[in-house]
Order: structure tokens, then sequence, then C-alpha cells
């Protein structure tokens, strides 16, 4: 229904047309009504409520394979930003988990972030690995992971490219600039301690987000320990 209401289709959903959407998977579709309008937050929510309904629709339960079971359609192309940040123990909870979440929403609001669903949210217990960024507070630890997403839109044919760009550079501004830094405020007024999965660490832009990066760096993690193991077992840093 969003995409036969919406008249305001760019590059990656011109050629879309009703045959097609009924052969995409759930995460190709909301690829394509995202990238109708993807900074536009009412638009934005749109896409959220009606992913939040096809979700609802879909509740139930099954046994299978864990093969089969524990798959999902993250989409096509996205930023991504996982951070993780201790909550208090297996056996009590801080609470840090659903405040820095509740937070997060509210601000979300505020500042109007065109913030597409979902935003994850996992837990897991501490690690004994010092290079873990949720090393720490014994073998009870409880950590929470959140995760915010934009999704890219598809380049398409080569007549269409330099649109899709200009979109894909605006959403990365956007994703890399308000939004990230929306979850650094939120550290720094609430001090939460996070600390950014390495998979989805990106390389600031700015000098001194780099300088602030690479002071927590420092001091969450023992560097001078990690530079000795890979001094001796890579030494041409392969």
């Amino acid at each position: 229904q969003l995409l036969n209401n919406n008249a305001k289709a760019t590059a990656a959903t011109a050629t879309t047309s009703d045959a097609d959407a009924g052969t995409m998977g759930f995460g190709e579709l909301r690829d394509v009504l995202l990238a109708m309008d993807p900074l536009n937050v009412q638009h934005v929510r749109k896409v959220n409520q009606a992913e939040a309904e096809f979700w609802k629709r879909s509740e139930g339960y099954q046994t299978k394979p864990s093969e089969q079971l524990l798959q999902f359609d993250c989409g096509g192309q996205q930023w991504v930003w996982e951070v993780a940040f201790s909550t208090g123990t297996l056996t009590k909870n801080n609470d840090n988990d659903m405040n820095l979440m509740e937070q997060l929403l509210e601000k979300i609001e505020e500042r109007q972030i065109p913030a597409p669903a979902p935003i994850e949210q996992r837990w897991s217990s501490s690690s004994s690995s010092l290079m873990s960024p949720v090393h720490g507070n014994g073998n009870d630890g409880l950590h929470s992971w959140v995760g915010i997403i934009m999704y890219l839109p598809e380049l398409q044919s080569d007549d269409d490219n330099d649109d899709t760009n200009t979109i894909r550079q605006d959403i990365t501004n956007q994703f890399q600039g308000p939004y990230c830094q929306l979850v650094r405020d939120l550290n720094n007024d609430n001090d939460f301690k996070i600390a950014s999965h390495w998979a989805k660490l990106e390389l600031p832009h700015q000098f001194w987000t780099l300088v602030d990066l690479q002071h927590d760096l420092q001091q969450r993690y023992p560097l001078d320990k990690f530079n000795a193991a890979r001094a001796m077992l890579d030494p041409k840093r392969i």
C-alpha cells in the first residue's frame, strides 16, 4: 500500500512494478520503500509502522535446525554502528539497558532523526578477552549491545547513478553526523561507557572526533599488550 500510494519515486523505485513488489522479500521491499524518501522523517515513520505490523502478523513459534532458523533478512547496503555497555550483572541488572534505549528513542524524536527500523538490542555475558568491548564485571557480568542503522539505495542504471549517489551521500552524512553524534551525546551525558563493536567502528573524518576515539581506546584497552603481541605474531602487520 505504501508503495502504491507514494507518488514520490526516486531512481531506486521508479522501475518497481506491482508484479516486482509481489515477488520481493521483506528486506527488499523495505529497501524500496525507504528509498522513496529516505531522509523524510514522516515517510520513514510510516515505513517503520508498516514493518512493525509485518512482525506482529509474523508472530509464532516453530522448531527447526539452527541453520534454518537463525537467519535474518538484513536488507541491502547499509550503515550500522553498534555499541556495547555494561548493564550490571546477570543477577542484578542496573537498568542501563532500558535507560539508554528509552533516551535514544526520545532523542530521535526530539532531534527529528529519520531513523529506520530496527534499532537492534541484544545482551551477552562478559568476555575474558582483554580486547573485547564487553570485557570485565567478572563471570556474572551482563552487557547490552545497541545498533543503529540507515539503508542506502542501490545503484541502478548509469543514467540514474548520479542522483542515487547524491542521495547515498546525504544518507551517509546524516548517519555519520547527527545520528552517531546523538549516541555519543547520550554516552557523554550519562556515562554509559559505551564501546564500539570492532567491526562497526569507522575512522572519524573530524580531527577532534578522532582524538576522542583514540583517547577512549587507550583508556579502555591494554594497547601496550596488544601492540607487543602484534609485533611478535604479525611483525609485517598483515
